[in-house]
């Protein structure tokens, strides 16, 4: 049954994906893709670039709290881009592409690396919940919008809102043994998790001494989310500008990007197909956006992501398996949480 809600999904996606770029016209499409010059391409492609370069960046700010363990830059940056990968070609969404970043820091224990991945996801959508409310309420102030619109995004924000304080919140109380026990009270045995409860035990503990111990990490972790979301904003609104649309104006660009920032919060398909192109099309038409032109910067989006998610999958195909002796190492005492971590 799971399996053909999941098929009916994304074949309904996908409709809505070719029903916009049909009802755009591709040929008018090609024709505004078209103006993008050369260098344009390599300056929206070099803007992403340092998009995931901020995103490794603050992961490793949070990842040097919960290990001792160092590990390289670039291990790290690849072990985005192969998560990027995973999240964007599997169903799995971006569940299973932050399952494959724990996985390939081979030199951290697993505890460790899965409770620095959680931290990062979670700073992260603190940050994206933040911009997205700031840039509902300068819409709600200075865009006319239907009563429907406004409750649509009223209700959007206060739900994701509620969602990050929830799971911040049960994070400092132990999120994993909570979710052991809800399962426990729904009769549903997980045979996996439950072998794996000592080892979730010392990464609740790491979660929590992060947030009680190292409040300036996740200061710094979290502005360079914030920044990485501005540079979201630059990267559309060049994207406005090369394609010939000069009207559009900086404080547009930020409305669009995060307004738009639903349809990347919520996996529900590969590369969230349909979802994306719906959401946005929402946004443009709300600040007046010709169809057109927000479909051709959608595709060109679109195309900068695949170039990224490609990209992926070559450290995936290098990755290897992690050596033994780290998969039954001791407890760490980084995981106890009378020794200050880092």
């Amino acid at each position: 049954m799971q399996r053909k809600i999941i098929k009916i999904s994304a074949y309904v996606c996908v409709g809505m994906f070719l029903f916009f770029v049909i009802r755009a016209d591709p040929r008018e499409l090609l024709r505004i893709i078209g103006r993008l010059s050369p260098l344009g391409i390599l300056c929206l492609l070099l803007l992403r670039i340092l998009f995931w370069i901020v995103r490794t960046l603050s992961w490793r700010i949070v990842l040097r709290q919960c290990s001792s363990d160092r590990v390289h830059f670039f291990t790290l940056l690849w072990a985005q881009l192969a998560g990027h990968a995973v999240g964007h070609f599997t169903p799995s969404a971006k569940l299973g592409g932050d399952v494959m970043r724990a996985m390939m820091l081979s030199p951290v224990p697993k505890n460790q690396a899965l409770a620095s991945v959680v931290l990062d996801k979670s700073i992260e959508l603190m940050a994206t919940v933040l911009m997205m409310s700031l840039g509902l309420f300068i819409a709600l102030v200075r865009i006319r919008m239907s009563s429907i619109q406004r409750i649509l995004f009223l209700s959007l924000t206060s739900a994701a809102v509620i969602l990050i304080y929830f799971f911040f919140r049960r994070q400092k109380k132990g999120l994993f043994i909570w979710i052991l026990e809800t399962l426990k009270k729904l009769r549903i045995k997980s045979k996996y998790l439950e072998a794996k409860r000592e080892r979730l035990i010392e990464t609740d503990t790491i979660i929590a001494a992060f947030y009680s111990r190292h409040r300036r990490s996740f200061l710094s972790a979290f502005m360079l989310y914030i920044l990485m979301i501005l540079l979201w904003a630059v990267e559309m609104h060049l994207t406005f500008l090369f394609i010939g649309m000069h009207e559009i104006t900086p404080m547009k660009s930020f409305l669009i990007t995060t307004l738009g920032i639903v349809a990347n919060i919520v996996p529900v398909i590969p590369a969230g197909i349909g979802i994306y192109e719906m959401t946005y099309m929402s946004v443009f038409a709300i600040v007046r956006i010709p169809q057109k032109s927000g479909i051709a910067v959608i595709l060109v989006r679109r195309l900068l992501n695949l170039l990224l998610a490609v990209s992926g999958i070559l450290p995936l195909l290098r990755m290897k398996s992690r050596p033994p002796a780290i998969e039954n190492e001791a407890v760490d005492p980084l995981s106890s949480p009378s020794v200050k971590i880092g």
